[in-house]
């Protein structure tokens, strides 16, 4: 139930669809936060907590998060829907946590919880920036779609925000967490080298993502204006107030990460059973 919650592979096949047909509202907070906090925590809670999983079960755990990681990008790179491509990258990103939850340590959960935190952040702005574009040019069609950055110069902004955050470019949070846990993968490799094609894949699904979202900047906001959305103005207030905050946390968490990992860190000492471990391991502090 876990992995459902989650929408890991092989049990992801609910996030698409629930993206597609749903509100933006409701795809920013399900696919986004809830349904990850949900199972992420619940996961973290099983291994550490109730069962003390043995290291072949956790590495079990970890590839699985790494054929979520490649198996979501690589979905959502031949998408033409807008709220279908943000929807796999929402699966592809679950993959970062239960690398970090699989690994067991410290330092691997603090990264994984950390970059739950993050995805809340980057994917609910992306969900609410792409439901503004749908909302004041009536189609979520990359085909149909393009040179929107003039018309909507904040929607844009806050689009790229995030879309740099989700691919891991520092400054911004998503990069702050997926170092986290690059390092955590780096720290187990002498006694599991295992863990070094973890990291490969992590970094090389982090690449594809960036690649991903240039092809949703460029068909979105860049390229050419379609001769279908003449007229098409900025989003109203109320939609541009959350994906300002969303954008500006994305910008807060990546420059001043210690505001999320030290009260973190003292979960993560209480589930582990071990003191100032994650703190003093972590290359922010």
């Amino acid at each position: 139930s876990s992995f459902a919650k989650a929408g890991a592979v092989p049990m992801h096949t609910w996030v698409p669809d629930l993206a597609e047909h749903s509100p933006t509202g409701v795809a920013a907070y399900f696919p986004a936060s809830l349904d990850k906090l949900l199972g992420i925590l619940k996961l973290a809670i099983v291994l550490n907590l109730i069962f003390r999983a043995g290291w072949q079960f956790s590495l079990l755990v970890a590839y699985l998060g790494a054929a979520t990681i490649m198996i979501g990008v690589a979905m959502a790179l031949v998408q033409h829907d807008i709220k279908r491509l943000l929807s796999f990258h929402a699966v592809s990103q679950v993959g970062y946590m239960l690398l970090g939850v699989g690994l067991g340590t410290p330092l691997g959960l603090l990264g994984g919880f950390f970059h739950l935190i993050n995805n809340c952040t980057y994917k609910a702005c992306l969900f609410f920036t792409a439901g503004a574009v749908q909302s004041t040019t009536g189609t979520r069609d990359l085909g149909r779609l393009g040179g929107l950055w003039r018309s909507m110069p904040v929607t844009f902004a806050c689009a790229l925000v995030a879309a740099l955050a989700i691919s891991g470019v520092p400054p911004l949070n998503g990069f702050a967490s997926k170092w986290v846990l690059y390092q955590a993968m780096l720290d187990l490799s002498a006694e599991h080298p295992e863990c070094i094609g973890l990291l490969i894949v992590a970094m090389f699904g982090s690449t594809l993502t960036l690649a991903s979202f240039v092809k949703y900047m460029s068909g979105v906001f860049l390229g050419g204006s379609s001769g279908g959305l003449r007229g098409v103005r900025e989003a109203p207030r109320r939609m541009l107030a959350p994906m300002v905050a969303l954008a500006a946390l994305c910008v807060a968490f990546g420059l001043f990460p210690q505001v999320i990992l030290y009260p973190l860190s003292l979960g993560v000492d209480h589930m582990t059973g071990e003191q100032g471990a994650p703190l003093s391991s972590s290359l922010f502090l």
